[in-house]
């Protein structure tokens, strides 16, 4: 009896990824992960989760200045053919589409977001590279920003 509860709760805590394309986002599927904002103004918090049976991987994040917190965020990636998509949201009416292109190690992101619904569109251009204890956030023009792992 214990041992089969000790498997229930393995299987339970663990986080599937059932699209091959969405795999290489398994070192941050149930974990978190904190940077600072660029001027180190305030935070930027995400947390990483597999959802209906591993088919998208969530990523919910909170931008937090001075301890409080200023806007919400989800990300929802998913599999479309051999493609990896992404719908971004947030909790000022922004909105985000693109493409993310994965690599073991590496996710080059692309596409469009208004960050307020009535905002100009803007480019997403980003990479993210897996370090030892989280990843690092590059965008054209910044320096990289390294995220911890937080959890």
């Amino acid at each position: 009896m214990i041992a089969t509860l000790i498997l229930l709760a393995a299987a339970a805590a663990a986080s599937p990824i059932a699209q091959p394309q969405l795999v290489s986002f398994a070192p941050l599927v149930g974990h978190c992960f904190v940077g600072a904002l660029p001027g180190n103004e305030g935070t930027d918090r995400h947390c990483f989760e597999s959802v209906y049976g591993g088919q998208h991987i969530r990523d919910r994040h909170a931008v937090t200045v001075g301890g409080k917190a200023v806007y919400e965020g989800e990300t929802l990636y998913s599999a479309k053919g051999g493609d990896v998509i992404f719908t971004y949201w947030n909790s000022i009416g922004g909105l985000g589409t693109g493409t993310a292109s994965l690599a073991p190690e590496q996710w080059r992101f692309s596409g469009t977001v208004h960050g307020t619904p009535d905002g100009k569109e803007q480019p997403i251009a980003t990479v993210w590279k897996l370090t030892p204890d989280g990843y690092d956030v590059s965008s054209p023009g910044q320096p990289p920003r390294p995220f911890k792992r937080a959890d």
